[in-house]
């Protein structure tokens, strides 16, 4: 079996050190639906959104986008020209 290296696996989002998702196909707003009365709202809008990898850290969306590329992970919605991945990209 061909080791693909990481790949992207949920969508999430992080404020204060604390990270937050839902398995796929959730999306960002699903996340940040999930996390409305167990936050204060202003950690709402505070969030960092990316995405967990198969090795369980947080990256962002650019990162995402390229570890994507590396691993050769199938992207169903590739914008070339954007630099940004979404959750639409991936599932």
């Amino acid at each position: 079996m061909t080791n693909i290296g990481e790949t992207i696996v949920a969508a999430a989002v992080q404020v204060e050190g604390l990270t937050f998702s839902l398995p796929r196909p959730a999306r960002h707003g699903q996340v940040l639906h999930c996390m409305e009365g167990l936050v204060p709202d202003i950690w709402l809008s505070a969030g960092c959104q990316g995405f967990l990898t198969s090795d369980g850290r947080f990256v962002n969306r650019v990162q995402a986008k390229q570890i994507a590329h590396m691993a050769k992970q199938p992207i169903v919605r590739d914008d070339p020209h954007g630099r940004d991945a979404f959750s639409e990209d991936f599932w």
